[in-house]
């Protein structure tokens, strides 16, 4: 069997993929089917089955802007799929070379066209890219479009692939230095996720869209309270102390369902998808256990992924808040930290699904908004007993009383007052009620997923 028909037979429902092009050669397969029961469309390159003779391959561009302007006009999940051309274990994309390639560049139809079609579709529905092998230049311009990029550790991507790099640069450098699995879920975030083997891969794919399709209840999953857990000592009572949020996060979430994006990326946010009681749910938040929690510009980028992916999918967000606020200080200024809050505000308002803030431990100044706090319009906000909200943290409150008049005093006491007590918080109608713990399971379905 052809490799790209083995692909499609691990990806999609049994007999149910449709070539667009059946009678047509090129260099993509593309069609349409159905994964885990979700209309799903497919661009996909066809790798070792790929031949170069004649010019005829150049149809190619042609074919993928069809696919994709029917699965834009159907607003259905596109899959968009990239190997390296020709055999196994060479990467040689000179045979590319053709007296087309003129034409295919600078064509209206060629593959500049392809890639603002694909630009134009994910501006409204999901966009999955895989990198399965080595691919660079052009062809890996339009992979970076999508809202999720998955790669397995056969794969690489490019600007410019070594010998290019070598000839401009003077650079040695091979195909991984410049673009695997390191440099992209580590060093640039640009993908996702990382995967031993193609299976593994199509498989996360599957569970993703099974999560999304709004025509299936939501799964019967038993869940089973860790053992030995005790609710007291996940958030340490120093505000000071870090803590690992992960572990948080499992205490409520249905075992075994949470899937981290970019999990070695700014890692003080925390985001992926997660089931409770059953029902999806994105999931963002910080961790405390990294630069204390507070939002950096890569980690501004990352959030807004997450919540871009939840508002194509239609999938409730859970932001779970344990923030001092927006990073600050010079480098933090250089970095554009202003502009990456900006996108991140917009990205909450374009943004119509349910959302609920839970407040773990702190939350203060512009980190409020940030995790969606009131104003961005959650269905609630919650916080635990030991949590802190408000303008400054009680400490920095304090160094600001210092040497002032007895009437500002009295008002920061006052504000301190709030700040340390969700209940006078609750009570004033500022947030909607405070919560345990061992209680987060139940309110989360509670106000998330009303019956």
């Amino acid at each position: 069997m052809q490799i790209s028909l083995q692909r499609i037979s691990m990806l999609f429902d049994a007999d149910s993929f449709v070539d667009h092009h059946p009678a047509e050669a090129s260099h993509f397969l593309c069609g349409e089917g159905f994964i885990n029961s979700v209309k799903s469309f497919l661009v996909m390159n066809r790798g070792q089955d790929c031949t170069f003779k004649g010019t005829g391959q150049w149809r190619t561009a042609r074919q993928i802007i069809s696919t994709v302007t029917q699965a834009r006009d159907q607003r259905a999940p596109l899959i968009y799929i990239q190997d390296h051309p020709g055999e196994a274990g060479s990467f040689d994309t000179t045979k590319v070379l053709s007296p087309d390639m003129s034409k295919l560049l600078l064509s209206p139809t060629g593959m500049g066209r392809v890639s603002a079609s694909l630009a134009e579709f994910a501006e409204t529905s999901l966009l999955i890219s895989a990198i399965l092998g080595p691919t660079s230049g052009p062809l890996a311009l339009p992979i970076m479009l999508a809202d999720l990029v998955l790669m397995t550790e056969k794969g690489a991507l490019c600007m410019g692939r070594p010998d290019m790099v070598k000839a401009m640069l003077a650079e040695e450098s091979d195909l991984y230095s410049l673009g695997g699995k390191d440099v992209h879920c580590k060093g640039s975030g640009a993908v996702q996720l990382a995967f031993k083997d193609e299976g593994g891969l199509f498989e996360c794919v599957r569970d993703l869209l099974r999560g999304i399709d709004k025509n299936t209840a939501p799964a019967t999953l038993e869940y089973e309270e860790p053992d030995a857990v005790d609710f007291g000592k996940l958030i340490p009572a120093n505000h000071r102390t870090p803590y690992d949020m992960h572990h948080l996060l499992r205490s409520f979430v249905d075992k075994g369902s949470f899937t981290e994006l970019n999990a070695e990326y700014a890692r003080e946010a925390l985001t992926g998808y997660a089931r409770v009681k059953g029902h999806f749910v994105a999931i963002v938040a910080n961790n405390p256990r990294y630069n204390g929690g507070a939002i950096q510009r890569k980690s501004a980028a990352k959030i807004v992924k997450m919540i871009n992916i939840a508002a194509k999918t239609r999938t409730p967000i859970i932001f779970l808040a344990d923030i001092p606020g927006f990073m600050i200080g010079r480098e933090a200024e250089n970095s554009g930290i202003f502009s990456a809050a900006a996108e991140l505000f917009r990205a909450h308002v374009r943004c119509d699904v349910p959302k609920l803030l839970l407040v773990a431990r702190k939350a203060y100044t512009g980190g409020v908004y940030a995790m969606c706090g009131p104003g961005f319009d959650p269905v609630a906000v919650l916080a635990y007993p030991q949590a802190h909200i408000g303008v400054f943290s009680p400490d920095t409150m304090n160094k600001v009383m210092s040497g002032t008049d007895d009437v500002t005093r009295d008002t920061m006491r006052k504000l301190a007052d709030e700040i340390e007590d969700p209940e006078l918080l609750k009570a004033g109608g500022l947030i909607t009620d405070v919560i345990t713990i061992e209680d987060t399971r139940q309110q989360v379905v509670r106000y998330l997923f009303p019956t």
